[in-house]
Order: structure tokens, then C-alpha cells, then sequence
């Protein structure tokens, strides 16, 4: 059988990369349940499931905002085609937010399939049979990349437009045609629609073009590029606002005020975080092969262009530099292995590599494995999910008087939109009073109490304004949340206590 395998294997190498990669995505589809942060949850899922249900979480809709409308900077494309799988879900009587999270990990876990195809023809091309397979098996199965790609990241689904977009190019060569460059710059004009900041990286291809003073397919990439931001973007806003690119606009214009008000990081931290997210000793070989030389040209400076532009704005989150980290991986590893072949000192020590490599292996593979079946913020999920069950529970208190900062729920797994939420975080305010402000039918009765730190002397206080309460359930954090925070205590973990009045 296994013969039969590595016979097969050697046949179709593309095809068993392909095969070898959808094995922990679809773990991780099923598996790796929850959010990594609050923009792949709270921006995407919460937004598009409520306009389903006939709410608007986040008010971003004109008509639901009190006053004059303003926009908020929100990309309604990459939400917009969740409204649309979530409408297709109800239409079909899937109203489980557990199992239609399943299904969106699923299909983002199909999606990330073309970076691991593309990267491996690029490879194929740049290097060859032997070093494109390696190239393919990093791809596959690197640590973060099946966790990553179940997410509802807009910095991790716009790769494979991107991907397709170079590979278009690239595959194209010294034949590239007016027509390439056509669909090229469609999609990666689809790539700024999902995350407007992948301009850099069109940028830096046109700017490659005119560097090879390819005018033609310059002049019609720029244009198509443009075309589907024009279409979306523009036409999107002119429906919901009146003017085309009133989002957009509203988004560059709280960047440049937000600058520095979030993170405000050195230049060098991005090649920090390349140096670290390949695992060292790797990473440098990596990060030295893709400096080491400017070619292909077209992928190499869309890279650069787009970390360099990044490493410049002072607000510096990692998950910024996504979008381009296959690509830069597949130019760095080629470029290595190239250089490496041709290298006497190298060749005179090949245990040394296969050292480094058997120990990168062997790191990959317990993260992948830890980070392939994780459930990322389950207390949150689970807090929240708990409550379905519930009747007659009119909203919540959201008690943190621990941290002093309660953070927002994730109502589309409880699925009651019209919930009243209360914010807790001073335990020196007069909860009674707050509570007294909403008419009975729309009064909180449940409490999520974040972290179990001084917690009877808290519910006391709580049970002063409400009344006795119950615990309906007690959800703690998942392996990755506490490690996390054991790494930095700044990344909350807590356990969060449910109860309600009786």
C-alpha cells in the first residue's frame, strides 16, 4: 500500500501536496473552533449574521445610526459574502452557529488549498521537481498556516488572490501578454477588496512591469487591478451611502489619525517576526535567500514594496504581514536551496543541514499539532452558546471587575440579537442603578463573570442589584488561550462564569 502511495505520489506531486495539505485544514475546519481575535469574529461573522437575522450588531448601516450616518471604514465585501452564506444557511433551515462555523471553516480551509498549488508551481518553476516538493511540504504543513487558514482573517483570505494573481504573471515569463497581465490585476484587485492594504503589493508588480519596461501590460494591470475595487467598493457604497468609496475613504482617514494610537512599533519588527513565525535556524536561511537576490523580479518586489510599506506605518500588528508571508517563503526557501546546491562549504557539511532541519521538523510538527485541534477563546464561544438554552433571558451583565475592561460578547452564539448588554468593569459603580434604567422585558437577568478572582465576594454584589442567581455554566479557556497567556499575561484567560437570576 504504501509503495502504491509513494509510486502515486511520484506521479502526481502536485496532487499529493494538495492531498497532504487538506488533511489538517479539514482538522482543523472541525476542530479548531472559536476566533483568533476580535476582527475575525466581531468584524466579519457578528456583522453579516445579524443582517441576516434582521439586526445590525455594529450599526455600520446608515439607516440603523442615530443622527447623520457616518461611515465607519468598513470593508462590506469579504462581510458581504458571508451575508450571503449565512442567508443561503437559513434558507436551508442550518441556524446552528457550531455547525454553520464549520462549514466557513471549510470552505476558508478549501480556499487556502490555492497557496499551497501556487506556491508549489512557482517553486516548480523557479527551482525544479526536488526543491518545489520541499517547497510544497512547508506550504502544506507548516505550524500556523491550517490554523490560520479556518479563520476569518480578511490579512489570510485574500493570499490566494494575490497567489493567483503573481502566478499568472510568473507563469507567463518572457510570453507575457496583455491578456496576463488582464488577470493578473483582476485578481489581485479582488485581493484589495478583501484587504484594502494589498494595494502595496499591486504596486510594487506595476512598478516591476515599468522596471522591465513591459508599457503595455503595465498600462492594463494598473487598469484591472483597479477594476473590481471599482465595482465593489464603489458600488457597494454608492448603494448603501450615496458616493462611491465613502468606506474607503473613512478607512484611510482613521488609520492616518489612529497611527500610533494602537501600536506603535520599530521598523524592524516585521523582520523580527519573519525571523521568528519560520522557526530559527530556518528562518534565516530563509530570510537570507529571499535578500539575497531581486529575482523573479515581479514577485520579489511586490514583497518588498509591501513589507517595506508596512515597516514604515508605526502601528505594527503581526497579522498585517500575512498576506504576503507564502510568498515570501517560497522566493526565500528557492533562493536558499539554490544557493546551498552551488555552495562548497555547504556541500563539504550536509549533516549540519539535515540537523537544522530535523530540528524545525520536529518543532513544526508539535505546534501543528497543538495548534491544528485548538479552540481558540472557547470560554467566550461556549460562555455565550451556554445561554441558548436558556428562556426568558432578556440580556446580560458582563461583569470583569477583575480587569476593569468587559469585552464584548459573541452574541451570534447565543443568536439574540436584541439582547441588552451591560458593561461591568468598576465594582464601585451602582449596578442596581444601571439595571434600573431598563423597562422589565429588556433588564438584564444573566451575568458572564469574567475570571474566577474574588468571585463570591463578586456575585454577592451582583446578587444585591439582581436578586439570588444560578450558575447555568462554567467554560474555561482552551490549551492555546492559557499558553498564550502564559507567555504574555497581557492576552487575557479566563475562565467566565455564567449565572442567572432565578
Amino acid at each position: 500500500m504504501w509503495k502504491a502511495l509513494r509510486t502515486w505520489a511520484v506521479g502526481r506531486p502536485l496532487a499529493a501536496i494538495t492531498l497532504i495539505a487538506a488533511v489538517p485544514r479539514l482538522l482543523a475546519a472541525f476542530f479548531s473552533a472559536g476566533y483568533f481575535a476580535l476582527d475575525d469574529h466581531f468584524l466579519v461573522i457578528e456583522a453579516a449574521a445579524s443582517w441576516v437575522d434582521g439586526y445590525d450588531y455594529n450599526y455600520w448601516l446608515p439607516w440603523n445610526q442615530q443622527g447623520d450616518p457616518i461611515p465607519g471604514g468598513h470593508n462590506f465585501f469579504y462581510v458581504g459574502i458571508h451575508y450571503l452564506l449565512f442567508l443561503a444557511m437559513k434558507a436551508v433551515g442550518l441556524t446552528d452557529p457550531k455547525v454553520q462555523m464549520v462549514l466557513v471553516r471549510l470552505l476558508h480551509a478549501a480556499w487556502s488549498l490555492v497557496v499551497v498549488r501556487t506556491g508549489y508551481r512557482m517553486a516548480l518553476q523557479w527551482a525544479g521537481p526536488a526543491i518545489a516538493w520541499r517547497t510544497g511540504l512547508f506550504l502544506a504543513l507548516f505550524y500556523f498556516m491550517p490554523f490560520l487558514s479556518v479563520r476569518n482573517l480578511v490579512e489570510v483570505a485574500c493570499i490566494p488572490f494575490l497567489m493567483l494573481g503573481m502566478w499568472r504573471l510568473v507563469r507567463a515569463g518572457d510570453q507575457l501578454t496583455w491578456k496576463d497581465a488582464l488577470v493578473a490585476g483582476l485578481w489581485m484587485g479582488l485581493a484589495v477588496n478583501v484587504r484594502y492594504q494589498t494595494l502595496f503589493f499591486a504596486a510594487g508588480t506595476g512598478f516591476a512591469l515599468l522596471l522591465q519596461r513591459r508599457w503595455w501590460p503595465a498600462v492594463v494591470f494598473g487598469i484591472s487591478t483597479f477594476l473590481p475595487v471599482v465595482l465593489f467598493q464603489g458600488g457597494v457604497d454608492l448603494v448603501i451611502w450615496g458616493q462611491p468609496f465613502a468606506e474607503l475613504v473613512a478607512y484611510v482617514e482613521h488609520n492616518l489619525s489612529h497611527a500610533t494610537t494602537y501600536f506603535d512599533q520599530p521598523w524592524y519588527n516585521y523582520l523580527l517576526l519573519l525571523l521568528g513565525i519560520f522557526i530559527p535556524f530556518f528562518s534565516v536561511a530563509v530570510m537570507f535567500g529571499y535578500f539575497r537576490r531581486a529575482r523573479p523580479l515581479l514577485p520579489w518586489l511586490a514583497t518588498l514594496v509591501f513589507l517595506a510599506g508596512h515597516s514604515y506605518f508605526p502601528n505594527k500588528q503581526e497579522r498585517f504581514l500575512l498576506p504576503i508571508v507564502p510568498l515570501y517563503f517560497v522566493l526565500g526557501y528557492t533562493a536558499w536551496e539554490l544557493w546551498r546546491a552551488g555552495s562548497i562549504w555547504w556541500q563539504a557539511r550536509p549533516r549540519l543541514w539535515k540537523g537544522a532541519l530535523f530540528f524545525t521538523w520536529s518543532v513544526n510538527t508539535l505546534l501543528l499539532v497543538v495548534l491544528t485541534f485548538s479552540y481558540s477563546k472557547r470560554s467566550r464561544v461556549e460562555a455565550l452558546y451556554a445561554l441558548r438554552g436558556e428562556q426568558d433571558v432578556y440580556g446580560v451583565v458582563v461583569e470583569d471587575t477583575v480587569e476593569g475592561e468587559a469585552p464584548m460578547p459573541a452574541l451570534y452564539y447565543w443568536g439574540k440579537w436584541d439582547a441588552t448588554v451591560v458593561p461591568w468593569p468598576d465594582a464601585k459603580e451602582d449596578l442596581a442603578v444601571e439595571l434600573a434604567k431598563y423597562e422589565p422585558h429588556r433588564r438584564p437577568n444573566a451575568v458572564l463573570f469574567f475570571g474566577l478572582e474574588d468571585l463570591d465576594a463578586r456575585i454577592q454584589r451582583v446578587e444585591a442589584a439582581m436578586g439570588p442567581l444560578r450558575e447555568v455554566a462554567r467554560e474555561r479557556p482552551g490549551l492555546v488561550d492559557r499558553v498564550v497567556h502564559w507567555l504574555n499575561p497581557v492576552n487575557r484567560n479566563e475562565t467566565i462564569v455564567v449565572m442567572r437570576a432565578h
